[in-house]
């Protein structure tokens, strides 16, 4: 007869546990994820360079603080920390193009993102950035009768030196459009001589639109020249 007795009480304590396990994930689930929108790729291209990183997407309106630290360290600040303080939305990082911070960047969340009183309203995502150094192609040319001559000058951005240089013995491609289309056809792949120039001539015996592509490497960005017409 006890045990009779003790079994109601027994099941309302088993309902007042079922009954609260689904309150406490929807406490959990409620938990914001932040991205940080931070540039996919960035380009060493000056003596300083300035970029822009914000809060992204699934970023509540009442975080005040949130923090990452990037590996490499890319900031100022200690384990190159990316602070958003008072509220700010938008925050800065840089580094100087003589000694530049190269390859992939890993920013990780400096533990959650708070509101005006310290609470934690939001967890943090991890974000990725890939820097190199940049590359630019010029590209120029004349028409001579049925004879095109086309004049690719190649340079990138070379850290230490702080500075353009020319890109010697580089192939790079150049490709032609014909008018009234979309599509974009190689025409040769040409090498640069030693101060990173080399002329292609070729007799298309029409207007044609030309530009030079420029492949990268694991420190240098692709580039394409702008589009002459001739």
């Amino acid at each position: 007869m006890k045990l009779w007795k003790l079994a109601p009480a027994v099941a309302i304590l088993a309902a007042g546990l079922t009954a609260t396990q689904p309150a406490q994930a929807a406490t959990q689930r409620a938990t914001a994820a932040c991205a940080l929108a931070i540039p996919a790729r960035i380009s060493v291209s000056g003596s300083y360079n300035l970029f822009y990183a914000r809060l992204g997407a699934g970023c509540p309106d009442s975080i005040y603080t949130a923090v990452w630290k990037s590996t490499p360290a890319v900031t100022a600040k200690p384990q190159g920390r990316l602070e958003f303080t008072k509220g700010s939305r938008t925050a800065q990082f840089g580094f100087s193009g003589a000694f530049p911070v190269l390859g992939t960047i890993t920013w990780q969340p400096a533990g959650g993102a708070t509101d005006i009183n310290g609470v934690k309203v939001a967890d943090l995502a991890t974000g990725y950035t890939v820097s190199r150094c940049a590359s630019v192609a010029a590209l120029s040319g004349g028409r001579q009768g049925s004879r095109t001559a086309l004049l690719t000058t190649v340079s990138y951005w070379r850290p230490l030196h702080d500075r353009y240089e020319r890109w010697a013995g580089k192939k790079v491609l150049i490709q032609y459009q014909d008018i009234g289309t979309t599509t974009w056809k190689g025409l040769a792949y040409v090498t640069t001589n030693s101060v990173g120039q080399v002329t292609y001539n070729y007799y298309p015996n029409r207007t044609r639109r030309y530009r030079v592509y420029v492949p990268g490497t694991t420190s240098i960005w692709d580039d394409y020249s702008p589009v002459i017409s001739r």
